[in-house]
């Protein structure tokens, strides 16, 4: 058992949801980052362990919304994503973050609209959503970007507004994830063009 999936068994169990179902641990979502920031203030966790419990979060989520068509990317290739979904017309990459996006993110895309990426993190810096900033995440290809309410809540109405290559939402938040991509699963796969 690693240091993350030690952390999280002790927050579940605060919670009382130890024994939960995926998709309501993920319900849970921020109620979980705010007994691990309680964790964190009293010892800090470093940053591979904090990196690992954000894949652990997303990967609730993913378990949920397509269980038969993820996978977790190897290491060979995890420089650019954290996940894969078989899609239609082609597979979406999932790259994961903590708590800035910093360059991280931005270059984690595939650069390719051929190959879109979702970011999902638990981002906690306003500075780094700006309006300039989040539309250079589009020429990367990103298709959407999840994101804590409590952080999106607090951004510019232009940020806040900027859509996707299909005309929908770009800037989204992590407690959509789930639906986003149940309501995009189409023959088994997921249709991108509904993303």
């Amino acid at each position: 058992m690693t240091r993350a999936d030690e952390l999280l068994t002790q927050v579940y169990e605060e919670l009382n949801i130890l024994q939960a179902s995926d998709i309501e641990k993920y319900s849970k979502i921020n109620e979980i980052v705010s007994k691990l920031q309680i964790i964190n203030n009293q010892e800090s966790i470093n940053a591979k362990t904090t990196g690992t419990i954000s894949e652990r979060l997303c990967e609730l989520g993913l378990k949920t919304a397509v269980p038969e068509i993820y996978k977790k990317i190897n290491d060979d290739w995890n420089w650019m994503a954290d996940f894969s979904v078989l899609g239609h017309p082609f597979n979406l990459l999932i790259s994961v973050k903590s708590f800035t996006a910093k360059e991280r993110l931005i270059v984690s895309g595939s650069g390719n609209i051929l190959s879109p990426t979702v970011g999902w993190g638990l981002f906690t810096d306003i500075n780094e959503w700006t309006y300039s900033r989040v539309c250079y995440y589009l020429y990367r290809a990103f298709i959407a970007i999840y994101m804590p309410s409590n952080l999106y809540n607090q951004l510019s109405t232009d940020a806040q507004a900027v859509k996707n290559i299909n005309g929908k939402p770009f800037l989204r938040i992590n407690e959509s994830f789930v639906t986003d991509l149940a309501n995009s699963i189409q023959n088994q796969v997921l249709d991108i063009t509904k993303f």
